[in-house]
């Protein structure tokens, strides 16, 4: 019997179902945290998702990503999953699953991973050195261990839509392949973006951002727009959630003149991949 796709509306509703779950262990826990990326745009400009999408983004500064990561680990409605409890793991943060869904990449050796469905990305806020030059040295350096495990993680290097340029990439990218292969296993990669990350601790640092993101001046903030008392409930979805106040200054600085729509033909979703029911 063939599962049942999700349409966007109950995308939307599965995803929900989790942001609200999760901000109740936040605010339970006192733990930090901001909707973000689009998810705080769309709470701004629609009051909740940007209407052609389904995303949810949260970010928490580290010790408060970490905390969350050890409630959800273990937890009887979701599914974590992240570089901490996962042993091949293809992303720089961290995704809660819910596991009545299924996800279904458009991809060719895309590795996600096998438990899958409708999410809500949570990503970790790291510091950062305070001048630029230092930054995009460290953001140089954790790119090629970002690299590294990309690359010695299966034939994940060669993802693609199509078979053919699966196997050109195959052919062109295995003496990359080769190359990290050679000098450390997936393990080995990922375990030195790891300590690496935690270089520059978050509390004793002027600046911070997503890490895999640092060659971009945009992804780089003030560490004190994330302490304690610069956060805010707002409207989402007709549910009171937790966002930065300096919200103004982030969407601009992320997204320039964010209140302007983007053109029409732009108003769709870039998904790769499908939910069905399981």
């Amino acid at each position: 019997m063939t599962s049942k796709k999700l349409d966007l509306k109950e995308i939307k509703e599965v995803a929900l179902n989790m942001l609200i779950y999760v901000d109740d262990i936040c605010q339970k826990n006192h733990l930090r945290y901001s909707i973000y990326y689009g998810t705080l745009l769309g709470a701004v400009r629609h009051q909740g998702f940007i209407p052609w999408d389904d995303d949810i983004d949260i970010v928490l500064p580290r010790p408060d990503y970490e905390k969350l990561l050890e409630i959800l680990r273990d937890d009887p409605n979701y599914i974590l999953a992240s570089s901490l409890n996962k042993t091949s793991y293809r992303y720089t943060y961290s995704k809660l699953f819910d596991p009545k869904t299924k996800l279904v990449s458009k991809q060719i050796l895309g590795y996600e991973d096998k438990e899958a469905g409708v999410f809500i990305d949570i990503f970790p806020l790291d510091g950062v050195p305070s001048s630029r030059e230092e930054q995009k040295k460290y953001a140089d350096e954790l790119n090629l261990y970002k690299l590294g495990f990309i690359y010695t993680l299966g034939f994940l290097y060669a993802r693609s839509y199509l078979h053919i340029r699966t196997i050109i990439k195959l052919l062109v990218k295995y003496p990359m392949h080769r190359k990290y292969k050679k000098k450390g296993n997936y393990e080995y990669w990922r375990n030195l973006y790891e300590e690496s990350s935690l270089r520059y601790p978050f509390e004793k640092s002027d600046f911070c951002g997503h890490l895999e993101f640092l060659n971009h001046d945009k992804t780089i903030y003030p560490t004190d727009w994330f302490s304690k008392d610069n956060f805010e409930r707002i409207n989402f979805e007709g549910h009171k959630i937790s966002a930065i106040k300096n919200t103004d200054l982030f969407l601009t600085k992320y997204y320039g003149d964010y209140m302007t729509l983007p053109p029409k033909e732009e108003q769709v979703s870039n998904h790769l991949y499908d939910f069905y029911w399981k």
